[in-house]
């Protein structure tokens, strides 16, 4: 049982890593390209209204978080 938990964990795990690199190229092709881009047009807008809706407090978490999180996989 505790195998069948694994497997879906490391499934789990490499689905968010490549939608974090789906996000991160439709980040750049979207404040590259602008908003008319098809699939990748409106990204920035939503991220825009994230990051203003969590305020500077907030995003100054999610920076902070990123940074743990990268100093605690070395």
């Amino acid at each position: 049982m505790s195998d069948i938990f694994e497997k879906l964990k490391k499934l789990l795990w490499e689905t968010a890593e490549v939608l974090a690199a789906v996000l991160a190229v439709a980040v750049l092709i979207s404040s590259l390209f602008g908003s008319d881009v098809p699939f990748f047009g409106g990204i920035m807008t939503n991220i825009q209204v994230v990051i203003e809706m969590l305020g500077s407090a907030g995003l100054g978490v999610i920076v902070a978080i990123m940074i743990l999180t990268n100093i605690w996989k070395r």
